[in-house]
């Protein structure tokens, strides 16, 4: 407590100075005055009393700093001292400070506005009261379980409250005469009520609310036109009139996160349904204990569901809903990946800002030797010299940071209002936050050491002679001082930048022009939901089926339609399972599974190499059959025929292979050597998404509008979506085209920031040189010999650069294969080619201004040059 009063009382002198030196005169006065009335009473005249009170008082000065040193902080004042100092000088040198808090506002923008951009998707905290509180728990390892599992657990009682969820739940929206398809967060009854959950209207979801719906608020705003007597009005979702209750604030965040926003909420209504389990825990409860309490809940699931594949106590977690342990019970590597590349890229384009602002510096420390000679010569440290020049460097780090924080502001708006072309719903909500304030004072710091100190210290080594009679001693051509080392690193990391940012972009044309293995050029994909409820059996699903493909089929200017369970490229059915081949050789095998219908494979253009494709024949009650890719086959049969050969499940079924299908991509267009299994149709689980493919020769895009009306007039309440193809293919090029964009704009801001310290190091070097560049002329130099010491000069820096940032590119750009289409090498020649002829422009344009300055020299000025 002491303590906190001593700071307390030496912050409030800091703004109280005067009124302390105030104070200290008042009582000077009164003790020289009181010893001047004891020497008067002595015999004294009071003149001489009061001139001999005073010598035995001493000088005010010294008492005024003694009787400081108990109120002081004498680092802070200094440091106050030192930036008003600094204020001032920048001031004298408003281009420069211009040109240094605009290269610290870019490289520290960018790296706020990638830091903020990570935190969100992946680091983000859901809305909830004490989300630390909060736990996910998985039975048996599986992120879901089917309800009768929730409702033993929540009626143990381990925790004050249980809840469920299912994610990806959609509904149909009957508005009008119209009919779309709406994401819904499915979750149990006192979902709100566990996780305290805010509305920004109406009221959340209560135990016992049946038919009710939350609505998102982009939703509400966008599609509802942000009406707020729509509480209590009616939307029929799914051919059932659901009451709507409330509605969700503009940051709402999901439990799931990554930026994940349905547009409701809805009470979970099937039994069969499965869901996510989040519990809160009870004060003073660590995770250690809560999995002790469900492990005994496990034993009892065992006892009264028990399951002959595995125990519900295996691999029993309790993670918490947010921060790392979150993303790796995901199994989220690959984002996780991407944004700690994303992160050093940035942080690359950063040391490219310092270095520019550290050769400015450089620069300015050369124009104040004089300045700084003096002070060396009055009795000022080295030390002293440092700190002060170091306080300007954190004073151009400070005004950097709050630009680059108003850059970060304007970039992550833009970025909060993109819609990405996502299967479900996308919707950042970035906002400053303590770790970004954190983060930004942290990099002020260390780009004002990065910037500062190196200049300082050399600034501050000059010799005091030659700096006090304001001698210069040019650089030699062939000397390599600090600043030629700087644009160096600067060049080398911008090799590095522009070598990651074409590679994606050389991913991105290959990803867009390559085969995936199918037609996507003439092919339209129309997806069709269903109400549930008016499709109770397979048999009603397969007679709507029969239908629509009858219908499509008798459009003019379709050659053959189809339908398919999963979309190439948009989404993936994966099964793993210990399998016998004819009943003998038993393998284990994990493989791409899809359910598709006559035609399929002629649909898509996926020739059968051997065998036969599906016919109508393949129904429910006819023999199982399978079709093959290239490399199942090859895998279980190596080169014999597969076709006429049995494969056994574990669960009894036993399929027979009719046909062999060419290869294709199944669900990335990076994979490789992937291994496929088609089932028809008709023979697959219900379902109650539509995938109908047509195949048409001539403009499939004419097409769009007749094939979803008449999928529509079919059944009223189901939602259509028809579309292209190849727009089909916005998500399997979604990696590429995002690397492509981010990494191809900062390595774009680190070659500008590069070629801007290229350019100013050069015109530095004409400066120093211009007696040496005057005497050459007037020995008669032609210009073109001139052009070559410049341009000399240039391509060293740039070779150098280039080959030190090639070097480290080849090594450092390995991780990125995993992000790369098949057939693209991370040290692809083409690439490696292109980043040497563009930074070999862009010297050329930097050298071009230094050149030309160079020619312009005037002998007889140049001569007299001081």
């Amino acid at each position: 407590m002491n303590r906190l009063k001593e700071l307390a009382r030496r912050l409030r002198y800091l703004g109280g100075r005067e009124n302390l030196d105030a104070v200290l005169d008042h009582e000077a006065e009164f003790h020289i005055e009181s010893r001047a009335d004891e020497l008067e009473q002595a015999g004294l005249t009071r003149s001489h009393a009061l001139a001999q009170a005073r010598r035995e008082f001493g000088p005010r000065a010294r008492m005024r700093e003694a009787s400081r040193v108990a109120w002081q902080m004498q680092w802070l004042e200094d440091l106050i001292s030192d930036v008003r100092y600094a204020f001032r000088a920048l001031g004298r040198s408003p281009g420069f400070a211009l040109a240094a808090i605009l290269s610290l506002a870019l490289g520290i923008g960018a790296n706020t506005s990638i830091f903020s951009l990570t935190m969100e998707f992946l680091f983000s905290v859901p809305s909830a009261q004490q989300p630390e509180q909060l736990i996910s728990i998985q039975f048996a390892g599986n992120s879901h379980s089917p309800m009768p599992i929730y409702r033993f657990v929540r009626d143990a009682n381990v925790f004050p409250g249980l809840a469920g969820s299912f994610e990806e739940h959609q509904v149909n929206w009957r508005n009008g005469e119209e009919t779309s398809e709406l994401s819904a967060y499915w979750v149990t009854d006192n979902y709100f009520q566990v996780l305290g959950v805010p509305v920004a209207l109406g009221r959340p979801m209560q135990p016992g609310d049946r038919n009710v719906a939350v609505l998102n608020y982009n939703f509400w705003r966008n599609r509802l036109a942000g009406d707020p007597s729509v509480i209590g009005r009616s939307m029929v979702l799914d051919g059932e009139p659901h009451t709507v209750i409330g509605v969700l604030p503009r940051n709402h965040r999901t439990l799931l996160g990554f930026g994940f926003a349905p547009a409701l909420y809805l009470p979970v209504n099937d039994a069969k349904a499965f869901v996510a389990f989040v519990a809160r825990l009870p004060p003073g409860m660590s995770r250690t204990a809560a999995l002790a309490r469900l492990n005994v809940v496990g034993q009892e699931l065992d006892r009264v569901f028990p399951n002959r594949d595995f125990h519900w106590t295996d691999n029993l977690r309790a993670d918490a809903v947010a921060g790392l342990e979150r993303l790796k019970s995901l199994n989220m590597i690959p984002f996780t990946a991407f944004f700690g590349v994303l992160m050093v890229v940035v942080g690359l384009v950063l040391l490219i800002a310092c270095a520019n602002v550290a050769s400015l510096l450089l620069a300015r420390a050369s124009s104040r030797r004089q300045e700084l000679g003096i002070r060396l010569a009055i009795g000022a440290g080295r030390g002293r010299l440092v700190r002060q020049l170091l306080a300007e460097s954190l004073l151009l780090a400070m005004l950097g940071t709050l630009s680059g924080l108003l850059l970060n502001l304007w970039l992550t708006s833009l970025i909060s209002r993109i819609q990405l072309p996502l299967p479900l719903p996308f919707q950042l909500h970035i906002a400053p936050d303590w770790r970004l304030l954190a983060y930004s004072a942290a990099l002020a710091g260390a780009s004002a050491l990065f910037c500062g100190l190196l200049p300082a210290l050399k600034a501050t080594r000059a010799d005091l002679n030659s700096a006090l009679k304001r001698q210069e001693f040019p650089d030699g051509r062939r000397r390599w001082n600090m600043r030629n080392a700087l644009v160096v690193a600067q060049l080398a990391i911008s090799t590095l930048l522009l070598a990651a940012g074409l590679l994606f972009l050389q991913n991105l044309s290959r990803s867009t022009s390559m085969n995936p293995g199918f037609d996507v050029d003439h092919t339209l994909w129309a997806s069709m939901r269903l109400v549930p409820a008016r499709y109770p059996t397979h048999q009603s699903t397969q007679a709507l089926v029969n239908a629509a493909l009858d219908s499509l089929r008798a459009l003019p200017g379709i050659e053959a339609a189809s339908i398919a369970h999963v979309v190439p490229l948009n989404a993936q059915q994966t099964d793993s399972a210990q399998v016998r081949i004819d009943g003998v050789r038993p393998i284990h095998v994990q493989y791409k599974s899809n359910n598709v219908g006559p035609d399929y494979f002629r649909v898509m253009q996926i020739p059968i190499l051997d065998g036969r494709g599906f016919s109508t024949t393949d129904r429910a009650s006819s023999p199982q059959v399978a079709i093959l890719n290239e490399n199942f086959a090859r895998l279980l049969f190596g080169n014999s025929s597969a076709v006429g050969h049995r494969i056994e499940f574990p669960y009894g079924e036993s399929l027979t292979f009719v046909g062999i299908a060419r290869n294709s991509k199944y669900f990335t267009l990076g994979e490789e050597n992937a291994i496929a299994l088609y089932t028809p149709f008709a023979q697959g689980p219900e379902t109650e998404s539509l995938n109908f493919l047509i195949r048409a020769p001539d403009f499939p895009q004419v097409l769009v509008k007749d094939v979803t009306k008449t999928l529509g007039n079919l059944d009223l309440s189901a939602a259509v979506e028809t579309k292209p193809m190849r727009d089909g293919l916005v998500l399997a090029l979604l990696p590429s085209r995002a690397g492509a964009a981010i990494l191809g704009s900062i390595g774009a801001l680190g070659l500008l920031l590069a070629s801007i310290g290229l350019y100013g190091v050069l015109a530095y070097t004409i400066s120093r040189r211009i007696r040496e560049i005057g005497l050459r002329m007037a020995l008669g130099a032609e210009p073109r010999a001139v052009l070559w010491m410049v341009f000399r000069d240039s391509f060293l820096l740039v070779a150098s650069g280039i080959g030190i940032g090639l070097g480290i590119a080849l090594v450092a750009t390995r991780p990125l294969a995993m992000f790369l289409v098949p057939g693209l090498s991370p040290n692809d020649p083409v690439t490696l080619l292109t980043v040497i002829a563009v930074l070999a422009a862009v010297a050329v344009a930097a050298t071009i201004g230094p050149a030309l300055r160079a020619l312009r020299v005037d002998p007889m000025v140049a001569l007299r040059y001081e």
